[in-house]
């Protein structure tokens, strides 16, 4: 049975409920907007009081609260203050957090505010029920939980008196406790839904298309650059219900989400040129060429005199990057437009905002618009800028239905409010005792206003530059400097820009711990003690005391490069802060120390952090175990931060300059479960004090006691994150610290070979090469082609009758489906179906080099062979020449279906006559002249193309013989495997399936020229052409991917005839000889993986390696060959790869192989170099570099895109 609590409400449910004791408060009047911050949003006093509190008769709580659960677990939090109060169970709390319809206004949940100031409201309402009902019970001789008796039939509202008495914290049995979080058993038990989840009636799914401009939001282009949107190309698509259109904001509405995405990707918007975004490749340069007002917050003592005495003067500059809040889920929200109110379901931390700019948005007044906040992905300002709700809800009105909106990765990437780059100058110094002479400092940050994108594409807001006061978190050091100077330039946004954890506090702190880090090492004084020279306040010497102690400091006035193992280095940092927010000067959060060990390689750059300790002072502690998995997920996003993230931006030479080129994990990497420290706590306890913001506190000294370390470990200072194993190395170069390989990766490759015995990559003398016309039978056919092309001329080639369709097929089921096999075989649906089209219906555009030749109509309407004689049929297949006599381009294999047997052909007629007529006319080939003349196909047909049957070889096998014929029939491998020559005839002799490059892939060579590092055998074709993988080459994608696709309708017996005939062009090697081979290579490979650290193994690690892995990690979306076997990555020619990378797996030729992402859409042409020549060093280090990778990809991607 639901208790009551349990049951939603609105506001005015409440008001109206009866059998309730409700503490309410009136909205109290809206404050003037504080000087330099954003606006705040205030609560409309139309709607009347603010409940606080529900006590129900059945002994239910409702518990309502403004703020949201970021998953932090203020909801248990909260709970528990309540229950204190009331003196009842947690399990009797229901709370409610963010809807607009029934909680109050508390604003944004941000600055660790939650339980340090919004909670009072709601504990003081607690104890006021309490207290009633204490009176209540006492005139009716009941216990005060007796709530039945109490309150049934009654309906009391109270005013919040915030002077109630509250609970002493001596008599605390509940705060102060170990709960469990209440929200945790429905996400483990997937019972939660989120705001992925929801579904409601009638639902229709919605894109979006952004514009060119990622990143920015201000600029007069804002609003404006949109060109034109082609509706007619998606027309195709099936249940597009809509394609909305409101200046720069495009949207598309679809009854199917898989329609939507496909809507997204073929929609043709074109924009107008626009100006692009400032440089950012150097953070540093970029801030400081940014307008900006100096605002001084801190001048005591004489610094410019302290500093002109000083002994050492140490000027430094700490530079922190844009960094991405990295949502491990795209943002999605669902919106219900109905004629005078809406409904949206949002994962916001910022409701009754988010409602005040629909409002905006849609015109529509604030109290109609309900925002039901649910559990969502990202946050920790993220969702202060819920860009999806404000799409999802101009998609509803456009089409009258709900509309659920989900951003693409790179969408939510690209777009999302960035946390902001920061600039951070001191300019300091010692005096000849060795005491701080001066500390000047001052910091540069780039406002965070971020508001809501519709409201910009949309201009109903203008797009203009605005700069807020934000840079001030934490700009005051916590050292008593007897001379301090503390100022702030602020300054409009470079990138748009929010909240993200620690604000601008944490890159203050990181310059105020790196500095003093830097003093103390100057002064000859260890790091610990040096800092409690110069701290003042006695819970930050107690908590940093304690903190050391914990984690086992051994003080130390100069690096100590502790020398573990050869290569590694260790070392040991501190930092301390306490985390200070909102407008100068702000209120104090909880205290915070850490200190770090880390372990550098000093050959590969590489850093790992091997245990934090971190100590903690966030007085009383609500729920213990809720503050420690703060901790937690503070060290382990702050190491990732520090170690890993950085915003890329694209070069201001490419067509979008200056906007995020960081679209997905490969490009913008965080850290991995096995590189998360050790994590040990130390909390102080302070019963009966203040409870403290613990939510972001515990950040803000991570990234210097990281730094700090570092150095302790090399002796070399990092001054601006991430320290990455290049920037590393780099530091290293700078300070006498060389420990490249002696050899490139390619060489070391080579070197580990140059002992192994490798096959010889000749195709062997026992092999039977298909026998090809002398030159009298080519003399003789060139005569006959003259001939045949005089013919031609005169229209001599005679029409064959049509004949009468029928609705009945005449041949067998027996015939029929063995002809279906050999179409398999023949791969007709390959070359014969559109893209997204029917099969077999033609349309198909081959590109060759003569030109774009179209597939034609190959089912029994009379728009394709359903006039067809079985003789038309024929000639065509042996011949090239249509039914109406007009000439085929060999770009159809007729060269190779001339060999087929008559019972074949006609099998195939039978089951092509018995498809389903299909009406559809293709595109007619039109190529350029020459090749647009067709009859000269006769003297091309004269010269090359041989009609005589495949001849058995008697010193050969059945089996052997079986399979030439169907290779070099139906199979027509040779028409993508061999070269052809410049008139595009298939090579002879050697040339013999040796590899080609057809429609932007390349066929590789099936013979002993094969470039994979690993000779092909019998067994290992056969499990290729069966299951379209093999663990030592790889996997079938691409164009034979969709060969092998057809492939599994044919026998066993035909496939293994095919396997045997190929394996004879390569030197024979047993099963034994290939997996031993295979091993060597392998390992060969990962003694190289330690040479190629950098942005390409970043990549590949976020964006590869999680199915890609070396056998060391999970079976996630198909098989995993080792990559270091793969054919395409010892090729000389880029293009497999680059093309796999661009457009991924779709379709798997089999079920085992799974399903590959395309990143056309995420990796720029930059960000694929370094991936594919990371990947061809790392998998590959035998073969050379590729060269001209820039030029291929972009000639790749464009023919993706055409």
């Amino acid at each position: 049975m639901m208790l009551r609590a349990e049951q939603a409400r609105s506001r005015a449910d409440f008001h109206t409920a009866s059998g309730v004791l409700l503490v309410k408060r009136t909205p109290s009047e809206p404050a003037r907007p504080a000087r330099g911050q954003p606006p705040v949003v205030h609560a409309n006093p139309l709607e009347g009081d603010e409940v606080l509190l529900a006590v129900w008769d059945d002994g239910s709580v409702t518990a309502l609260h403004g703020h949201v659960d970021l998953g932090t677990g203020i909801a248990t939090a909260l709970a528990q203050i309540v229950a204190e109060e009331l003196e009842v169970e947690v399990g009797q709390i229901t709370m409610v957090l963010g809807n607009t319809a029934s909680v109050p206004n508390q604003g944004a949940t941000i600055a660790s505010a939650s339980l340090q100031i919004h909670a009072a409201p709601l504990r003081a309402a607690a104890a006021q029920a309490r207290a009633w009902l204490a009176a209540r019970a006492a005139v009716k001789r009941l216990h005060p939980t007796d709530y039945a008796e109490l309150l049934t039939d009654q309906h009391i509202e109270l005013s919040l008196d915030l002077t109630t008495p509250l609970k002493p914290a001596a008599d605390y049995r509940i705060v102060g406790t170990s709960v469990p979080r209440t929200d945790i058993p429905a996400k483990a038990t997937g019972a939660l839904t989120f705001v992925h989840d929801m579904r409601v009636p009638g639902m229709l799914h919605g894109r979006v298309v952004r514009p060119p401009y990622a990143g920015a939001d201000h600029g007069d282009f804002i609003g404006n650059t949109l060109a034109s949107v082609d509706k007619s190309s998606i027309a195709h698509i099936p249940g597009i219900r809509a394609v909305v259109v409101i200046r720069d904001f495009v949207g598309i509405v679809a009854e199917r989400e898989e329609h939507a995405d496909q809507a997204l990707r073929e929609l043709r918007v074109h924009w107008k040129p626009w100006p692009g975004m400032p440089d950012q490749s150097d953070a540093l340069d970029a801030i400081r060429k940014n307008p900006s007002t100096q605002r001084r917050l801190v001048d005591e003592g004489n610094v410019d005199v302290a500093m002109a005495a000083a002994d050492q003067k140490m000027p430094r500059n700490y530079v922190w990057p844009y960094q991405l809040h990295a949502s491990i889920g795209p943002s999605c929200a669902l919106a219900d437009w109905r004629p005078g109110q809406m409904t949206i379901w949002a994962g916001s931390q910022n409701p009754h905002v988010l409602r005040a700019d629909l409002s905006r948005l849609m015109d529509l007044p604030d109290m109609q618009i309900n925002v039901i906040r649910m559990e969502a992905a990202g946050c920790y300002g993220r969702n202060c800028a819920d860009d999806v709700a404000a799409d999802a809800a101009l998609l509803s009105r456009a089409v009258g239905a709900p509309v659920r909106v989900q951003l693409t990765r790179e969408q939510e990437s690209a777009w999302e409010p960035k946390g902001a780059a920061q600039l951070m100058q001191v300019n300091g110094g010692l005096n000849a005792d060795g005491s701080v002479a001066a500390y000047d400092f001052q910091t540069s940050y780039p406002s965070n206003a971020s508001p809501t994108l519709a409201l910009l594409l949309t201009r109903t807001i203008e797009p203009v530059a605005q700069a807020f006061e934000m840079g001030d978190r934490t700009a005051r050091p916590p050292y008593d400097y007897p001379n301090l100077r503390v100022a702030v330039n602020d300054m409009a946004p470079l990138v748009r820009a929010s909240w993200l954890r620690g604000v601008s506090a944490l890159p203050n702190s990181f310059a105020h711990e790196s500095y003093i880090d830097e003093l103390a090492t100057a002064a000859g004084v260890d790091p610990v003690e040096f800092r409690l020279r110069y701290l003042q306040d006695p819970r930050a010497v107690e908590l940093l005391k304690a903190t050391a102690e914990k984690a086992g400091w051994q003080p130390h006035t100069t690096p100590q490069n502790q020398a573990n193992d050869g290569d590694i280095l260790s070392g040991q940092g501190v930092g301390y802060a306490r985390y200070n927010h909102s407008k100068w000067p702000g209120f104090g959060a909880a205290w915070a120390a850490w200190v770090a060990d880390v372990e550098v390689n000093r050959r590969t750059g590489e850093v790992h952090v091997r245990r934090v300790v971190v100590g903690h002072d966030a007085g009383t502690l609500i729920n213990p175990a809720g503050v420690q998995h703060q901790i937690h997920g503070n060290v382990v996003q702050t190491t990732s931060r520090a170690l890993l993230e950085e915003v890329k931006f694209s070069p201001q030479s490419t067509s979008n300059p200056g906007t995020v080129a960081s679209l997905e994990w490969g490009s913008y990497p965080i850290l991995n479960f096995k590189d998360v420290p050790v994590i040990d706590i130390v909390t102080m306890p302070r019963p009966g004090e203040p409870p403290l913001g613990a939510g972001e506190s515990s950040s803000v000294p991570g990234t210097a006691a990281i730094a700090n370390a570092i150095f302790d470990a090399t002796g070399v200072r990092f001054r601006q994150p991430p320290f990455t194993p290049e920037v590393v190395l780099a530091g290293l170069a700078e300070h006498g610290f060389d420990y490249k390989n002696e050899l490139q990766p390619n060489e070391y490759g080579r070197k580990q070979l140059l002992n192994k015995e490798r096959i010889d990559p000749v195709v062997p003398v026992s092999a039977t090469l298909p026998k090809h016309r002398n030159r009298w039978l080519q003399a003789g056919g060139v005569l006959a082609g003259l001939f045949g092309l005089a013919v031609a001329l005169m229209g001599w080639r005679s029409v064959i009758a049509p004949v009468q369709l029928v609705s009945e097929n005449v041949y067998s089921l027996a015939t029929i489906e063995r002809g279906r096999q050999l179409a398999a075989l023949g791969n007709c649906v390959g070359c014969h179906t559109a893209t997204d089209g029917v099969p077999n219906a033609g349309g198909h555009a081959l590109d060759t080099p003569f030109g774009k030749i179209y597939s034609t109509n190959l089912t029994p309407d009379a728009t394709g062979i359903g006039q067809w004689s079985l003789p038309a049929f024929q000639r065509a297949m042996r011949e090239g020449i249509s039914r109406d006599g007009h000439y085929l381009y060999p770009a159809f294999p007729y060269t190779s279906y001339a060999k087929t047997t008559d019972d074949d052909l006609t099998s195939i007629y039978a089951y092509l006559m018995a498809q389903p007529a299909v009406a559809s006319t293709p595109t007619q080939t039109k190529l350029a002249f020459p090749y647009n003349i067709r009859p000269l196909m006769a003297v091309w047909n004269g010269v090359f193309h041989d009609t005589s049957p495949i001849k058995v070889e008697a010193a050969q096998t059945a089996e052997w013989n079986r399979g030439n014929y169907l290779v070099n029939s139906l199979g027509h491998c040779g028409a993508c495997h061999t070269p052809r020559n410049a008139l595009g005839a298939e090579q002879g002799g050697k040339a013999y399936l040796a590899g080609a490059v057809i429609d932007g892939w390349e066929a590789p060579a099936l013979t002993a020229l094969s470039k994979s590092p690993v000779p092909w055998n019998a067994a290992e074709l056969y499990r290729y052409l069966r299951v379209g993988h093999t663990q030592q080459h790889g996997i079938a994608a691409g164009p034979m991917g969709a060969v092998v696709k057809e492939l599994t309708a044919l026998p066993d017996a035909d496939i293994t005839a095919m396997a045997q005939y190929l394996a004879s062009f390569t030197a024979p090697i047993t099963d034994m000889q290939s997996q031993t081979r295979a091993i060597e290579v392998v390992a060969n490979a990962q003694k190289n993986a330690s040479a190629l650290l950098g942005s390409g193994q970043r990549l590949f690690s976020g964006a590869c390696s999680a199915c890609h892995h070396d056998g060391d990690g999970p079976k996630l979306l198909g098989v995993n060959p080792p990559l270091a076997l793969n054919s395409n990555l010892h090729s000389s020619r880029p293009d497999n790869l680059i093309n796999i990378i661009l457009n991924g797996v779709r379709e798997p030729a089999t079920q085992d192989i799974g399903f590959m992402p395309a990143f056309r859409y995420a990796l720029s042409d930059a960000q694929i170099v370094e991936l594919a020549s990371y990947m061809r060093g790392r998998y590959a280090p035998s073969e050379a570099a590729w060269r001209n990778l820039p030029a291929d990809i972009a000639r790749l991607r464009k023919a993706a895109n055409d």
